[in-house]
């Protein structure tokens, strides 16, 4: 992302201006944009990362409306990835807490509550920490490991 703000790829330079010229719909440019940055070899976990980032994206235009994907601030950037990979942690949490739902046999509405207190909890984390780090670089890996395992020994009694 940086790169398309910078201009400092040529190749990015040259699929950013193709991707303008087509003039695409958000929800088009979001799926263009996932797809140049989490390729598709049919991976669980690439199809858990893209959904993530979509997600994100969701999120960055329900809060920033006018946002230009393309020219987002280093905070901008690094929250993507923060939230994509908070989102990421969430579908994982839900698909390790999947069986234990169904065997404790919570109701529907139980499962929603405790869904959204996870996502809570993950998107709180996220924040702290990106408001921890500032303007350095992130250690994504670690990031996901630190809240997955905080989130897990949170809510995985």
């Amino acid at each position: 992302m940086a790169q398309a703000r910078d201009g400092s790829d040529q190749s990015v330079v040259n699929w950013v201006q193709r991707i303008r010229a087509a003039s695409l719909a958000p929800d088009d440019l979001v799926l263009e944009v996932i797809k140049a940055v989490i390729p598709d070899s049919g991976s669980i976990d690439e199809d858990s990362l893209r959904n993530a980032a979509a997600e994100t994206f969701s999120m960055l235009f329900e809060t920033s409306p006018e946002v230009d994907l393309f020219n987002l601030t280093d905070q901008q950037i690094a929250d993507v990835i923060g939230f994509t990979i908070g989102n990421d942690i969430c579908n994982r949490v839900d698909l390790l807490l999947g069986q234990t739902y169904e065997k404790l046999k919570y109701t529907p509405q139980d499962v929603q509550l405790v869904r959204n207190e996870i996502r809570e909890y993950v998107h709180g984390l996220v924040r702290l920490e990106l408001d921890k780090l500032g303007p350095r670089p992130m250690d994504a890996h670690g990031l996901a490991r630190d809240v997955l395992a905080a989130t897990l020994e949170v809510f995985g009694e």
